[in-house]
């Protein structure tokens, strides 16, 4: 099984990242208004290029790269904006440019914020996340499978009977480890009676997965262990939690 490293504390860098388009378009703004205006330029293309692309001279092409750089930087292709939303937005930076800047209305505020949040859920999909990892590789390794809740879960040995339910008393043992094999002394129990229902959520739906003599190993995913009002104090908070179960008998209720 492959280790997992104790997720990171949460990071400011969505915000930062969010931000970046706003205070990118501030700065350049504020560079055009203090430079020289040149004189007007024409980019000079090249008879052998590509249809649509224009190649500049020596002297313009860091000038493009610069506006590539910062398209790059603040995702600007990722927004998929028409070729008219564009067309708009590069007039907006030319009536700045010109002295003619445009008022940030309540409409373009709105879009500020709305580009803000897109760019800032585009940063949060891509930034690694080592639990999402670890079930990933469990999926795709181990051959785990997964419920709909987020439990992971792979039966070592089949029992025999109908599988008890959350309303049934149930005599189990269990023994919990973190991701990289540590034993947890404390998240272990050998043959105890107890309701289906005061399992750890994660626990009580794994539970019902097996039939009397059966076994398995239980992957639980952080929302199904422990509150995080609740998360013991010797484990990592937010730390996958694996248990090796086995249910010895089932009493039905009454």
């Amino acid at each position: 099984m492959k280790p997992i490293s104790t997720p990171p504390p949460r990071s400011r860098w969505p915000l930062v990242a969010a931000g970046s388009l706003v205070l990118n378009a501030v700065l350049l703004g504020w560079l055009l208004t203090r430079a020289p205006k040149p004189p007007p330029v024409t980019p000079t293309p090249l008879p052998a290029s590509p249809p649509g692309v224009t190649v500049f001279n020596r002297e313009l092409a860091p000038y493009a790269a610069l506006g590539s750089f910062m398209a790059e930087n603040n995702r600007i292709a990722d927004l998929k904006w028409a070729p008219a939303q564009f067309a708009a937005f590069q007039e907006g930076f030319r009536a700045s440019y010109e002295g003619r800047g445009l008022p940030l209305d309540d409409a373009a505020a709105k879009l500020r914020d709305a580009i803000s949040q897109q760019v800032e859920t585009m940063v949060a999909g891509e930034r690694p996340d080592p639990v999402r990892d670890y079930f990933r590789s469990l999926r795709e390794k181990e051959g785990v499978q997964q419920t709909p809740s987020g439990l992971h879960y792979r039966i070592t040995n089949e029992g025999t009977g109908s599988p008890p339910t959350v309303a049934d008393v149930v005599v189990i043992s269990y023994a919990a480890r973190t991701p990289d094999g540590k034993a947890i002394p404390t998240l272990g129990r050998t043959r105890v009676k107890v309701a289906v229902r005061d399992l750890l959520p994660g626990l009580s739906e794994g539970v019902q997965r097996l039939q009397v003599g059966g076994k398995a190993l239980l992957y639980l995913p952080p929302a199904l262990s422990f509150p995080d009002a609740d998360w013991p104090a010797q484990i990592p908070k937010g730390l996958p939690i694996c248990f090796f179960v086995e249910l010895h008998d089932i009493n039905p209720a009454p």
